[in-house]
């Protein structure tokens, strides 16, 4: 516990610093025409190809990583009174390997390596106050859902929605930078569909079922975009806290025979624990068309709460495997690093 409050506390004052940096410089303040909408979206595509002949006797395997990526925005003072913001983020990559010894070379089944669709819209109330109301909504899900063991997949699964209502504070709105803080209560749900096995004649049933849950709670989330080493990259981080006060499957594991299915007896309570998130995106422009971009995150959800527990008459949890794989005990890092062609649309 001190050491996720320690990295709440470093990633808090590292935005805050950074914040507080940014604020020091004076800049030419962002004034939005009313009615008129402010459209920016850029595309890239990174790839990395290697080949080797059936007779190559270095013991070197072939490879081609692929990473596709999206980033685009869209906002509007739409009156006085009333400002929108909508983001939408999507990326996808595989990973193609060969596989087998020098002579018989084949390649393996591509295995996915990147996977993301993210879109927000935002509502802001500038009523010209210390605080502005707001209310949001969040989609969150993948392209392709790759954890079933048989290795079948499915399309835009989990599906996650989102609905915040509380305040907002804009510390800084410069044509450069911006700063923009959020604090209110959320409501969210989820759907999950997974595989019906059966043991017929041909294998493995097609079929498959969904469960949902909903959980709600208070929410913090802070996005911050700037430019750094003298304006040569864009930097844009987004840091935000989730306290779930409940769970609509909380019950359901606080009755199951948690021991017997040798998971943690407390696992009830983690899906009510403190979720984290810190993204961080740079970019960095070579050429008009070729760029750097890293891409880190770090995220702590101590319980996947988009995974039902499903209990037999007995109490036996029926779904013991994919209880224990939704509970994370710790953070998760991931880290990208791409070059590649880049495109700006608007």
């Amino acid at each position: 516990m001190r050491r996720i409050m320690g990295l709440k506390t470093t990633a808090a004052l590292v935005l805050l610093l950074a914040a507080g940096r940014a604020g020091a410089a004076e800049g030419e303040q962002r004034v939005l025409e009313l009615g008129k909408y402010y459209k920016s979206a850029e595309t890239g595509l990174n790839v990395t190809q290697s080949a080797y002949s059936d007779n190559w006797r270095g013991g070197d395997r072939g490879s081609l990583v692929w990473t596709w990526n999206f980033n685009g925005s869209l906002e509007s003072q739409l009156n006085a009174k009333t400002n929108w913001l909508s983001q939408l983020k999507l990326a996808f990559g595989q990973t193609h390997q060969q596989s087998g010894q020098p002579g018989a070379r084949n390649w393996d089944k591509p295995e996915k390596s990147t996977d993301l669709v993210d879109l927000e819209s935002i509502l802001r109330f500038t009523l010209g106050g210390y605080v502005d109301p707001f209310v949001s909504g969040r989609l969150e899900s993948q392209f392709l859902d790759a954890s079933d063991a048989h290795g079948r997949n499915l399309f835009l699964n989990p599906l996650q929605f989102k609905e915040s209502a509380g305040i907002a504070r804009q510390f800084i709105g410069e044509e450069e930078r911006s700063l923009l803080s959020r604090l209110g209560f959320t409501l969210r749900q989820s759907r999950r569909s997974v595989y019906t096995d059966t043991d017929d004649s041909d294998g493995l049933a097609d079929g498959t079922s969904s469960e949902g849950t909903t959980d709600g709670g208070l929410e913090f989330i802070t996005d911050y975009k700037t430019r750094i080493l003298e304006e040569k990259v864009a930097w844009t981080a987004k840091l935000g806290f989730y306290q779930p006060l409940f769970f609509s499957g909380k019950s359901d594991l606080e009755a199951a025979e948690l021991a017997a299915a040798g998971l943690d007896p407390d696992l009830a309570d983690f899906s009510t624990a403190l979720d984290i998130d810190w993204e961080n995106i740079f970019s960095a422009a070579i050429t008009k068309h070729l760029a750097v971009n890293l891409y880190l995150r770090w995220a702590y959800d101590r319980y996947d709460n988009s995974v039902k527990p499903e209990l037999g008459e007995a109490g036996e949890l029926l779904n013991a495997e994919a209880v224990g794989a939704a509970v994370r005990k710790a953070g998760q890092f991931k880290q990208t690093l791409s070059l590649g062609f880049n495109y700006r649309l608007f």
